[in-house]
C-alpha cells in the first residue's frame, strides 16, 4: 500500500521524506564541524586590554602621519624647505611614540590585532619570513637620524627612471639596469611609476601621493619583491622590509611612507628639477 497526502499523492510523500533527510544530513553535517571553527571570533574579551589601548593609540598617531603628510603636500608648491624641515622634525616623535607602543605596552602576540585589514597580507608575509613587524627602539634611532637619500639623475634619464631612482633609494636599495629593465617590464608598476611622475611634474601633489601609494603597492607584490631579490640578493628583501617596517607601514598604512617619499622629493629639487618639471 502506497500512503497518500492530499492532493500530491505518492510522489509528494516521497519528495517530503527526501527533505526531511537533507535537512537532517544538513544538521548532522554541521554538528559534526570541528568546534575551532566557531571559536574564530573575536570579541572584546578575548582580544588583551593592552592590545585594545594599542590599537586606539595607534589609531591616534595614524592621525597624526595624516595631517603630516596633509601639510607635506600643501608646502609642494612653495618650493620652499620648510616641508623637509618639517617633515625630518615630526617624524622623530611620530616614530618614537609608534615604536614605544610596540615595545613596551603590547605583546608581539597581539601585533596582528594592531594591523589595519588593509595591510594584514603585507604584515603576513613578513612575519613569514621571521622579520619583526616592528622596529626596535635602536632602529627608530638609526633612521630618524638618517639623512634623506640624495639623488643625481644619470644622462637620458626620464622623469619615470628618477622617480624609481628615488623609491629605490628609499627602500635602501640600489639602482641597476637590470632591475630597472625588469621592474619597468611590469605593466602595473610601469603605469602607476608614469602616473606617479606626471603628477610630480606637474605639481599636483595631492594627487602624486595617491599614486605612489599606488606604486609601493604593486612594488611589494611578491614577482617585483622576487625581481628585487634576483637582481641585487636575497639580503635585498629583506632590507626592502624593514625599511617599511621603520615607518610601521604594516600598522598605520602608507601615509607616514609615502609622506617620507614626498620629503625625499622635494629635498632633492635642486638635482632633479630639469627631469622632474
Amino acid at each position: 500500500m502506497v500512503a497518500r497526502r492530499g492532493r500530491g499523492g505518492p510522489h509528494r510523500f516521497v519528495t517530503a521524506r527526501r527533505d526531511v533527510l537533507r535537512l537532517g544530513g544538513g544538521l548532522a553535517a554541521a554538528l559534526a564541524l570541528p568546534a575551532r571553527l566557531s571559536a574564530q571570533t573575536f570579541t572584546a574579551s578575548s582580544i588583551s586590554q593592552a592590545a585594545q589601548d594599542a590599537r586606539r593609540d595607534v589609531g591616534r598617531l595614524s592621525r597624526r602621519a595624516d595631517n603630516l603628510l596633509r601639510l607635506t603636500v600643501a608646502d609642494g608648491p612653495t618650493r620652499s624647505a620648510a616641508a623637509v624641515r618639517r617633515f625630518r622634525a615630526e617624524q622623530v616623535t611620530l616614530a618614537r611614540d609608534l615604536a614605544a607602543v610596540f615595545n613596551g605596552r603590547v605583546s608581539e602576540d597581539d601585533w596582528l590585532l594592531v594591523a589595519p585589514v588593509r595591510e594584514l597580507d603585507l604584515a603576513l608575509t613578513m612575519q613569514a619570513l621571521v622579520i619583526r613587524l616592528a622596529p626596535s627602539a635602536d632602529e627608530v634611532e638609526a633612521t630618524v637620524n638618517a639623512p634623506l637619500p640624495q639623488i643625481e639623475p644619470l644622462a637620458g634619464d626620464s622623469a619615470d627612471d628618477v622617480l624609481l631612482t628615488i623609491v629605490l633609494a628609499t627602500l635602501g636599495l640600489e639602482r641597476r639596469v637590470a632591475l630597472f629593465e625588469q621592474l619597468r617590464n611590469d605593466h602595473a608598476l610601469a603605469s602607476a611609476l608614469r602616473d606617479a611622475a606626471a603628477a610630480v611634474k606637474t605639481q599636483r601633489y595631492g594627487l602624486a601621493v595617491l599614486e605612489l601609494e599606488r606604486l609601493m603597492r604593486v612594488i611589494v607584490l611578491p614577482d617585483n619583491v622576487q625581481a628585487i631579490a634576483e637582481n641585487l640578493g636575497n639580503d635585498a628583501r629583506r632590507r626592502l622590509y624593514k625599511s617599511l617596517i621603520v615607518r610601521f607601514v604594516p600598522f598605520v598604512g602608507w601615509t607616514y611612507f609615502d609622506t617620507l617619499l614626498l620629503a625625499t622629493i622635494y629635498y632633492n629639487r635642486d638635482t632633479t628639477t630639469p627631469v622632474l618639471r
